[in-house]
């Protein structure tokens, strides 16, 4: 059985430069925006992910076949939910479909936008993850 991880994230104030951001402050401000949720929001968020990384496991794994594999993907969302921009952490085929699935994706309405969510999966040999 296949677990993931998922550390959610939303952003506390606007970025005046998004496009010219790097992966490492988009997760920065991904992880600053997990703190500021209530548990009932970030249980909605997390619900909203899921058919989110179901889909995208489902085709990319399939289609990749790979090891073990870890990689984090940041998506920033517009007032709707609908995601504006991605970014990543590795240059595999796996994480570039990931990331190609969470670019076509639209989840809740967020409390504030621009809103900056994370997807982390990590999954060792033998299909056991963390």
């Amino acid at each position: 059985m296949v677990k993931f991880c998922l550390l959610i994230g939303l952003f506390a104030a606007p970025v005046a430069f998004a496009g010219d951001m790097t992966f490492a402050e988009a997760k920065a401000l991904a992880h600053h925006d997990e703190a500021s949720l209530s548990a009932k929001q970030q249980q909605a968020l997390v619900q909203a992910q899921e058919p989110v990384i179901q889909s995208a496991l489902l085709s990319c794994v399939a289609a990749n076949r790979p090891g073990p594999f870890s990689f984090v993907v940041v998506a920033e969302l517009d007032a709707a939910g609908k995601v504006q921009k991605t970014w990543r952490n590795d240059e595999s085929k796996l994480g570039g479909c990931f990331q190609g699935v969470v670019a076509k994706a639209s989840l809740n309405a967020p409390p504030r936008s621009p809103f900056y969510s994370s997807f982390e999966v990590n999954v060792r040999a033998g299909g056991a993850g963390q």
